[in-house]
């Protein structure tokens, strides 16, 4: 059987806590291994220390429900960009006639360049 090394041992020392008797190879790496061990302490430590925080509450920052508040709803800014478009309509269509243009323009000027060179 091949041994695990302390990277794989680490990663499964979380699911270990629930079941310490269930992994002959983990249990043969930890009798070994001082650096595992140190970790498997440290997983059990803050184990038993789980239950103590869940009955501690953490007020919310007074300004969170404000904040929440304010956030747009998806179709309200979905009316904000429609409003946006709406409003700045002449200048998306300017900006895409010079687009438009300018690449009419390159296509001109590349077919010249060819006739020219041929």
């Amino acid at each position: 059987m091949k041994e695990m090394t302390c990277g794989e041992v680490q990663e499964m020392l979380p699911a270990y806590l629930d079941e310490p008797g269930a992994s002959l190879s983990i249990r043969r790496h930890l009798a070994g291994c001082d650096g595992c061990r140190s970790e498997l302490a440290r997983y059990e430590t803050l184990s038993a220390q789980m239950p103590a925080l869940a009955g501690h509450t953490a007020e919310p920052p007074a300004h969170l429900l404000s904040a929440l508040v304010s956030i747009p709803t998806e179709s309200s800014s979905l009316d904000g960009v429609k409003t946006h478009l709406t409003r700045n309509r002449n200048a998306y269509l300017r900006g895409a006639a010079v687009l438009v243009a300018g690449a009419a323009a390159g296509a001109v000027w590349r077919s010249r360049r060819r006739l020219v060179t041929a």
